[in-house]
Formats: structure tokens, sequence, C-alpha cells
């Protein structure tokens, strides 16, 4: 450790030195540069205003002090105006010292009748930078001691920092995102951090796959099941037919095309939350209200044919997104609400923008759904107890949650005091939410 500290004050001291040549020729150019663009300014001032006004002009400057030194002279070299010490009848650079401790860097030249100008500054400014130079020295080094005893600390906080990177990637995988993966190091020398997150990275890797062969088992059999019952569902049309003359045969048969019809419209939307989950398309910028705006009027007469009403407060909201999966979503809001409120219930289906989000809010005043099974009715079937006899697949909310998911937007469930209140969070992406 003390070693360590030694090398850095080395270090800083050669690092000074060539710190303090460097600045000490960058400040003689940058002081060049600012005398000549000064001369350059008041040269410009007697060409637009003669050479009667140059004197007047010097004054004012000196007055209001620039941080230049002036001077003018006759082509012989006697004085007219300014620094007196200055009085110089050669063009070029001079260094003046006007005290024991002033140095003036001057610029002279002839103007076009003859006088001499001199614009100067004094070296002062380079001397108080080198000083300071020479105490950020004297605090880079000991700043270093503390730097050189404190590394061990560094290391170690670095160390933990990405085993904390770790876990929170760990924590995205356990609220379902498996397409996270922690963090590795692309260098040829790894350690065990690098070797862990490895692992889990391998672990993550292998959990996909068995995810994504589970998926597509589901996806095959809800397509297979889907043809033999679409046949069994087309003889029972044959049959309902023969069977008209017998009501109670004919009842038995719309019971059972019922049943059928429910398990089909389950297998659409299985396909449906299969294809939502897997989806890998460019997003558009869309209005989120024109969406909602025109789903609630479709579903308008059928929700009033039920004796409920539907109202719509609609502000608009740019999303990025796919027009066609988030009217899917607003339909199964609205599909769920009419399933689980009572005859007389009012729903309320709103849109806003507010805080660089756009959002999504469907309440209703029904019976609502508690709060410790809100989770339980976003899961793929989940069905609270009391809609068990209700016609519905137990996947319209699990939809609606994988759209949510698919567009980075927060679904929230809540109480509407009485009822439901579903409130979908959507980012607005500035490159992409521009409404075309």
């Amino acid at each position: 450790m003390i070693l360590q500290a030694l090398i850095m004050i080395l270090a800083f001291s050669v690092a000074g030195l060539l710190t303090q040549a460097a600045i000490t020729e960058l400040t003689d150019v940058a002081v060049r540069r600012e005398v000549i663009g000064e001369a350059n300014s008041l040269v410009e001032e007697w060409r637009k205003k003669g050479a009667a006004h140059l004197p007047l002009t010097i004054q004012k400057r000196t007055r209001l002090w620039r941080g230049f030194e002036y001077n003018i002279a006759t082509p012989t070299g006697g004085w007219i105006a300014g620094d007196r010490r200055l009085v110089l009848s050669a063009p070029g650079w001079r260094t003046v010292q006007a005290d024991k401790t002033v140095k003036i860097l001057t610029y002279t030249q002839r103007l076009p009748d003859g006088t001499w100008l001199s614009v100067g500054q004094d070296l002062a400014v380079e001397r108080r930078q080198l000083d300071a130079v020479a105490r950020s020295l004297w605090i880079s080094g000991g700043a270093g001691v503390l730097i050189a005893l404190g590394a061990s600390y560094l290391l170690a906080r670095r160390t933990w920092r990405r085993i904390d990177q770790l876990a929170q990637t760990a924590a995205k995988v356990s609220s379902g995102n498996l397409n996270v993966r922690a963090p590795v190091r692309q260098t040829r020398e790894t350690d065990e951090v690098d070797d862990l997150a490895r692992a889990f990275n391998g672990m993550l890797d292998r959990v996909g796959r068995l995810v994504a062969q589970v998926r597509q088992v589901t996806t095959d059999v809800a397509h297979d099941m889907r043809t033999p019952l679409t046949r069994v569902r087309h003889r029972l049309e044959r049959l309902e037919e023969a069977a008209k003359g017998d009501p109670a045969l004919s009842a038995g048969v719309r019971r059972i095309d019922a049943d059928l019809s429910e398990i089909l419209r389950t297998f659409d939307a299985m396909l449906q939350l299969a294809e939502i989950e897997s989806a890998d398309r460019d997003m558009v910028g869309a209005d989120l209200a024109e969406i909602a705006g025109r789903v609630g009027e479709a579903y308008r007469p059928d929700i009033e044919c039920s004796g409920r009403r539907l109202i719509l407060n609609l502000r608009p909201a740019p999303v990025a997104g796919e027009v066609e999966l988030l009217s899917q979503m607003v339909a199964n809001l609205l599909e769920n609400a009419l399933r689980h409120t009572p005859v007389g219930a009012t729903m309320t289906l709103s849109v806003d923008q507010g805080g660089g989000r756009s959002r999504l809010v469907l309440s209703d005043d029904g019976p609502g759904v508690p709060a410790h099974l809100r989770a339980a009715a976003l899961a793929p079937f989940g069905r609270l107890e009391a809609s068990r006899n209700k016609p519905g697949s137990g996947l319209g909310l699990s939809i609606v949650a994988a759209v949510a998911a698919r567009h980075g937007a927060k679904l929230d469930l809540g109480d509407a005091r009485p009822g439901l209140i579903v409130s979908a969070v959507f980012p607005v992406h500035a490159e992409k939410a521009v409404i075309a």
C-alpha cells in the first residue's frame, strides 16, 4: 500500500511538470491571440471613425479595464494616449518590464497614417495559473495517497456492485421476464463473479427453451384439437337440423354445441396468447384514445342492450404499439367487465397522457376483485370462484396482461370503490410514438 502511494506521488510530480510546461505554452499562445484580436478591433475602429476618435476609444477601454494595456504614439515615437510605459516605435512583439512585478507582453503595429498602436496584457495571469498548478500538484499528491489507501475498498465495492447487478437480474427473472441476462465482462481474465453470471445465464437459456417448448406444445394441442372439434360441431349442426321434431333432443344438441363453442373460444384464446407472447413485430405510432374510442363505440350497442352503460372519457395519448393488439386489449377489458358486472352497472373507459406516459383506464361499479386474488385473475385460466359457472375461458385478462407486457406497459388492478379499476400505463417512446 505504501509503495502504491509513493508511485502515485511520483506520477503526479512528473505529470505536474509536464502540465506546467503545457500550460505555459498554451497561455502564451492564448495571450497572443487575445492581444492580436484586441489590436485588430482598434484598427477596425480607426478605419470606421478616424484617427481622432481612437484616443477616446482607448481612454474608454482603459477606464473600463478589459484586461489590456494600450498606447498610441506618433510616427516619431511621441506619446499620444494610453499607457506611457508602452511607447514603442518598432513593430512586433516585446515584453515590457513595467516595474519590478509587472511584465506586459506587447504587440506593436503601424497604422496606415504612420501612427504606432501598441496593445499588451499583463503576464501576471500566467503566473497565477502556474501557482494554481503548483497548488493543485500538492493537493493531488495528498489525494493520491488517499486514493491508494482506498483502492482496496473500491475494488471490493466494484465486486459487490457486480453481484448486485446479478441480484437485480434474478429479481427480473422472478417477476416473469426470461429475456434478461446477467452482465459478463468480455475480458480474457475472468473471476468467480463472471463464472457465476455465465452459469446463471446458461440456466436462463435452458429455462427459456423449456418454456418455449411448453408454449409450442400448448399451441400444437390447440391447433390439433380445433380441427376435430370443428368437425364435431358441424355434425351437431346437421343433427340439430334432423332433431327439429324432438324438442328434448334439439335442446340437448344446442347445449352440447354451446359447450363446444366455449371450448373452441378457449383454444382460440390460447393460440392468441401464444402468438402475443412470441410475436416480434415493429411498433408504430398510434393514438391510444382513437383506438379505445373505436373499440368502445363498437361494443356500445351490446353493452347498452345488456342494460349496462358505457362512458368514454378520451384525450389524445400517443403510444408506440401494435394497433391490432391494443384494440384486442381494450376489447378484452370491455368483455370482462360486461361478463362480470350486474345489469345496471356503469363502465368508464378513460385515456389520457401525463408525465411522459399514456394511460388507459377501465373502471366499473360491479363486485370488483379482492386484493389477494388480483394476481390470480391475471394468470392464464385464472378464474375467481364466483365466475366458475359463467361462460369464459379464463384467458381474457391474461391476454390483456400479455399485450401490456408486449408494449412495456404497467398493468394494475385496483379497487374502484365499488367495482374494479384496471389501468395500463404505457411509456411514450418519442422516436416511435408520433401519431401518423
